[in-house]
């Protein structure tokens, strides 16, 4: 299957995975040949990306940077926990459904690097928030082996987690409005000191992770909240999270812009090193994460599209790609595979993202 955005290029192609709504519930059988009226259902569900059946991805098959397991274990607990709070919004969150949730995502970090395996994507708005845990927390542990910071692997599991929990008090209607009104602002940025009241009712969770939590929204230079706090003053662990945050947030969809590829996420982080990101944890950020992630669709500098296959250790920003279609829009039979990190095709470069 090929996972592409839903815009009029979808129009004529067959559905091969159906997108649901906000329940889980089915919106198109697989096998739909997609038209323009079913476009317009689809986007007024608020889909934004769709899996069609194409001949070029058949024999393809690309792993998720959390296993499938870890992803029900997720929206599990996350339900449970919403739940919890809907029932008793005063009362605390334990750790315990979380324990095994962050000790699954540790072990995926070890079996699926990032070199052969692609970020989530929710199939609806039910799914954001917790695949947004998902990608942010895959992310921060294997950030914090790559920056020498193991010794805090757990409590960084724990706080990729959980810093958002607060946003379960946010009435949706105002995660969904834009523009907003300074008070409507400061709802959404109550969010930490929420979520810290909940990790503050409960036993279990540690120091350095009620740290984190509360201050993953706190800027180098003072920009951020909920304390304005600036350079040192500011956790290690919770500077670390926060480039996690800004990173995997970028890739979602909010009302006031559209989702970011990985490549432009990618750029908008490094961008922003040493003046509202920590310098050195973006540095070790950058060296770990592809930005064209297995499954990618680009366009190449000859004017081709290709999907990104592996990504190689070395540069990764040159990725092994099987390239589908020629310069004309015509599609390429049989299908060639070219190493881009080679020296015979140092010419050839990712110019695009398609999707």
């Amino acid at each position: 299957m090929r996972r592409m955005r839903l815009d009029a290029s979808a129009i004529g192609l067959t559905v091969g995975q159906s997108p649901t709504d906000q329940s889980g519930r089915p919106l198109v059988a697989p096998g739909t040949t997609l038209n323009e009226t079913t476009l317009e259902r689809l986007r007024a569900a608020g889909v934004q990306h769709v899996a069609v059946d194409d001949p070029a991805f058949k024999d393809l098959s690309f792993a998720s940077m959390v296993s499938t397991e870890t992803q029900r274990l997720a929206f599990a607990v996350f339900a449970q926990v919403r739940e919890r709070v809907k029932a008793s919004p005063q009362a605390g969150v334990p750790r315990a459904p979380f324990h095994r949730l962050a000790q699954a995502i540790i072990e995926d970090a070890q079996d699926l690097p990032l070199d052969e395996a692609s970020y989530l994507w929710p199939a609806n708005l039910a799914q954001r928030d917790a695949i947004h845990a998902l990608n942010r927390t895959s992310l921060a542990v294997r950030l914090v082996r790559h920056s020498g910071l193991s010794r805090y692997l757990s409590d960084v599991a724990y706080a990729a987690l959980a810093c958002d929990l607060g946003m379960l008090l946010v009435p949706e209607e105002l995660r969904l409005r834009d523009p907003l009104k300074p008070e409507e602002f400061e709802k959404i940025h109550g969010h930490v000191q929420a979520g810290l009241r909940f990790l503050d009712a409960s036993e279990g969770w540690s120091a350095v992770t009620r740290t984190a939590v509360s201050q993953h929204h706190e800027r180098l230079d003072g920009t951020g909240y909920p304390q304005g706090l600036k350079g040192k003053e500011i956790h290690q662990v919770a500077s670390l999270l926060a480039v996690c945050d800004v990173y995997t947030a970028m890739l979602l969809p909010r009302v006031d812009r559209p989702e970011l590829s990985p490549e432009e996420a990618l750029a908008e982080v490094v961008g922003s090193a040493g003046a509202e990101l920590d310098f050195d944890q973006v540095s070790a950020f950058n060296r770990l994460v592809p930005p064209y992630p297995v499954g990618t669709e680009v366009e190449l500098s000859t004017g081709e599209r290709a999907v990104v296959l592996r990504v190689p250790l070395n540069l990764k920003s040159r990725p092994v790609v099987r390239v589908f279609q020629d310069r004309d829009g015509n599609r390429i039979d049989p299908w060639s595979e070219l190493d881009l990190s080679e020296r015979d095709q140092q010419t050839t470069t990712v110019v695009r993202v398609i999707a």
